[in-house]
């Protein structure tokens, strides 16, 4: 591979425009000219790891106010290795035998309005999740012991009971608060740590610009340091949870220049400019329009809602995504923010000239689209309604699910049942194209099976989508994470 081509293209691998922010999915973010010359020349040189992360500590105790602090393999290690620094310090008798936490005290709680998808780091070191609403809530759970508190920093000002509550109730109990905020730019002083939090995570790869596979685990000093007994390269149950040489060198660097030198007035007044510019270039066509949305709560970046008249542009905002995405050049929409007639734009990852290319891509999009106007829809010829028996072959295995469907024209509603996976259906018909939709809840996340497929005689098969989705990020994207598999189904009845 020649060093001066693009790598990805070299694959056959077409890069793209990044209009959703700093999403893991699409790369997190572009690391900084100083983060990527640190970390070339940091892998010029052999350190000892334990060594090289207590001088890190140091300095980011220096630039954050935070007691301590380590370098992770991005965020959601920093959830999973913190919650091991409470449930088991750096006890060997305890570290190695997580997740298998019977006799330790292994509960957990979380606000029911916090729970989410990457929750799951706090599960699979052995805990379980107590659910609280209110303060009563808190007062029953902790009638049997409890390791830790874990909230969701953008979400904390949804539960009755706040950080500051838990604090004064948790402290004299000797039970640590942790606060996921992965998602937020980073502030001196930490908020949440001068809030009554033991820890705090920031992701190293989103707003900071550093290396997309690192995190940030701030607080107490000596949590901090159970918390990297735990982690790699020690023997524990972190062990799979690397972080090199060359990415704590990256994070530190991105954590220096967030405080001493990056201009962030500069930066929103770019990020405002962005969003004119598309504003303007999509503004040109009659019948659309747009919006700023300005940034709340823990957020600072602002989001430009584009928005159309369906009945002149008969196209909605997740097809719109997916022919931005298909075109040239490749851009990336937000599929989470996507509605009947509008979709938002962050302009956080814009890169110079982009802005432009964004607005005329969607004008253009826009504009086609009034050719598929007054189209007829294949009308539902067939019925399917009824009982039937639905099977999913995976990469590894199948599942079969039992299918009530009742069909109301083209729309169709139903209910589905298989071993761990119970839930409603809704679907649609057209001809006899069939989609249908599964859905369940399980812990902080909502499991996703969308089918595509033709349905002949008493029969239908096609492909399905397989995801999981959260709550607050419930998009096509989340919901096809985990690829696809191939599904038939046969009347029962």
């Amino acid at each position: 591979m020649s060093a001066n081509c693009n790598p990805y293209l070299a694959l056959g691998v077409r890069p793209f425009i990044n209009c959703c922010s700093v999403r893991t999915l699409h790369g997190g973010s572009l690391m900084l000219p100083p983060v990527q010359a640190a970390m070339a020349e940091a892998s010029r040189w052999f350190v000892n790891l334990d060594e090289l992360m207590e001088a890190a500590g140091r300095r980011l105790a220096e630039l954050t106010g935070a007691e301590g602090g380590i370098v992770t393999c991005g965020s959601a290690a920093a959830v999973a290795l913190g919650t091991a620094a409470c449930v088991a310090g750096n006890d060997p008798v305890k570290m190695l035998r997580l997740p298998f936490t019977d006799g330790m005290v292994n509960r957990v709680i979380i606000p029911r309005t916090q729970r989410f998808a990457y929750d799951q780091a706090v599960r699979m070191i052995g805990c379980h999740i107590v659910e609280i609403d209110t303060r009563k809530d808190v007062e029953r759970a902790l009638e049997e012991p409890v390791a830790l508190v874990v909230l969701l920093g953008k979400q904390e000002h949804l539960c009755p009971v706040r950080l500051e509550e838990f604090a004064s109730i948790m402290r004299p109990c000797g039970i640590p608060i942790l606060v996921d905020a992965a998602s937020e730019h980073l502030e001196r002083p930490i908020p949440w740590l001068a809030r009554g939090a033991d820890l705090v995570v920031y992701s190293g790869g989103k707003f900071l610009r550093g290396p997309q596979t690192s995190g940030l685990l701030l607080g107490a000093k000596r949590l901090v340091e159970a918390a990297w007994r735990n982690a790699s390269p020690h023997q524990a149950l972190g062990r799979p949870m690397k972080v090199s040489k060359e990415d704590i060198i990256g994070v530190l660097t991105a954590v220096e220049y967030w405080f001493e030198e990056r201009d962030h007035a500069a930066e929103r007044r770019i990020w405002h400019d962005d969003i004119a510019i598309i504003a303007e270039r999509v503004g040109r066509l009659p019948a659309a329009d747009s919006e700023v949305v300005e940034p709340a709560g823990v957020d600072l970046v602002p989001r430009l809602r584009l928005l159309w008249d369906t009945a002149r542009y008969p196209i909605d905002g997740l097809e719109l995504r997916r022919q931005a995405l298909a075109g040239e050049p490749r851009i990336m929409l937000d599929d989470n923010s996507a509605t009947a007639n509008s979709i938002e734009i962050d302009p956080f990852q814009l890169q110079p000239g982009e802005a432009a290319q964004i607005g005329e891509a969607v004008a253009a999009i826009l504009d086609r689209s009034r050719s598929a106007a007054g189209k007829s829809v294949s009308p539902s010829v067939i019925d399917i309604g009824g009982e039937w028996e639905l099977r999913i072959d995976f990469l590894h295995g199948a599942r079969v699910h039992r299918l009530t469907l009742e069909q109301q024209g083209a729309h169709l509603v139903g209910h589905q049942r298989s071993s761990g996976f119970d839930g409603p259906v809704e679907g649609a018909l057209h001809g006899d194209m069939v989609q249908l939709s599964f859905t369940t809840c399980y812990e902080g996340s909502t499991i996703s099976y969308l089918f595509d497929g033709a349905a002949h005689g008493g029969q239908m098969s096609g492909t399905a989508a397989l995801g999981a989705a959260s709550a607050q990020n419930a998009g096509v994207v989340n919901k096809s994470q985990f690829g696809a598999g191939r599904w038939s189904a046969r009347r029962v009845a």
